[in-house]
Protein backbone atom coordinates (compact mmCIF):
# COMPACT_ATOMS: atom_id res chain seq x y z
CA UNK A 1 0.00 0.00 0.00
CA UNK A 2 1.11 3.28 -0.71
CA UNK A 3 -0.24 6.22 1.17
CA UNK A 4 0.79 9.88 1.90
CA UNK A 5 -0.72 11.68 4.76
CA UNK A 6 -2.50 15.14 3.46
CA UNK A 7 -0.35 17.24 4.88
CA UNK A 8 2.51 16.15 3.21
CA UNK A 9 1.44 16.15 -0.24
CA UNK A 10 2.68 17.85 -3.34
CA UNK A 11 6.16 16.81 -2.27
CA UNK A 12 6.68 14.14 -4.63
CA UNK A 13 6.58 11.44 -1.60
CA UNK A 14 3.84 9.23 -3.76
CA UNK A 15 6.41 9.17 -6.86
CA UNK A 16 9.35 8.04 -5.03
CA UNK A 17 7.14 4.92 -3.25
CA UNK A 18 5.56 4.17 -6.38
CA UNK A 19 9.31 4.07 -8.04
CA UNK A 20 10.75 1.90 -4.73
CA UNK A 21 7.42 -0.35 -5.36
CA UNK A 22 8.62 -1.07 -9.46
CA UNK A 23 12.08 -1.42 -7.96
CA UNK A 24 11.08 -3.83 -5.76
CA UNK A 25 8.81 -6.14 -7.69
CA UNK A 26 11.17 -6.06 -10.30
CA UNK A 27 14.45 -7.65 -7.83
CA UNK A 28 11.72 -10.18 -6.79
CA UNK A 29 10.59 -10.84 -10.27
CA UNK A 30 7.45 -9.97 -9.73
CA UNK A 31 5.04 -9.71 -12.98
CA UNK A 32 2.83 -6.85 -11.95
CA UNK A 33 1.32 -4.52 -9.14
CA UNK A 34 -1.98 -3.37 -8.32
CA UNK A 35 -3.29 -0.22 -5.97
CA UNK A 36 -6.64 0.31 -4.83
CA UNK A 37 -8.08 3.88 -4.80
CA UNK A 38 -11.09 6.04 -3.86
CA UNK A 39 -12.77 7.69 -6.71
CA UNK A 40 -12.94 11.12 -5.23
CA UNK A 41 -9.11 10.87 -5.09
CA UNK A 42 -8.35 12.27 -8.38
CA UNK A 43 -4.68 13.19 -7.44
CA UNK A 44 -3.77 9.50 -6.48
CA UNK A 45 -5.36 8.37 -9.73
CA UNK A 46 -3.12 10.37 -11.67
CA UNK A 47 -0.05 9.14 -9.72
CA UNK A 48 -1.07 6.09 -10.51
CA UNK A 49 -2.19 6.23 -14.10
CA UNK A 50 1.32 8.48 -14.47
CA UNK A 51 3.09 5.58 -13.55
CA UNK A 52 1.26 2.84 -15.99
CA UNK A 53 -1.52 2.07 -14.16
CA UNK A 54 -4.89 1.38 -15.57
CA UNK A 55 -7.89 0.83 -14.51
CA UNK A 56 -9.53 -2.80 -14.00
CA UNK A 57 -12.25 -2.29 -11.93
CA UNK A 58 -14.50 -0.76 -9.69
CA UNK A 59 -16.50 -1.27 -6.56
CA UNK A 60 -19.14 0.43 -3.92
CA UNK A 61 -17.67 1.28 -1.24
CA UNK A 62 -18.87 -0.12 2.32
CA UNK A 63 -18.71 2.50 4.96
CA UNK A 64 -20.18 1.36 7.30
CA UNK A 65 -20.13 5.16 9.72
CA UNK A 66 -16.65 5.80 7.74
CA UNK A 67 -16.46 8.69 6.08
CA UNK A 68 -14.97 9.53 2.74
CA UNK A 69 -16.02 11.47 -0.49
CA UNK A 70 -16.24 8.75 -2.59
CA UNK A 71 -18.59 6.18 -3.60
CA UNK A 72 -16.54 3.49 -5.01
CA UNK A 73 -13.01 1.94 -4.77
CA UNK A 74 -11.04 1.95 -8.02
CA UNK A 75 -8.59 -1.30 -8.44
CA UNK A 76 -5.62 -0.24 -10.83
CA UNK A 77 -3.07 -2.80 -12.00
CA UNK A 78 0.38 -2.91 -14.24
CA UNK A 79 1.99 -5.36 -15.72
CA UNK A 80 5.71 -5.26 -15.57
Amino acid sequence: MVAVQPQCRGRGLGTKLLGLADETARVLAKRGLSGIVSDANMGARRLYERYGYRERAMRAMVKEGWENAGASWILLTKTL
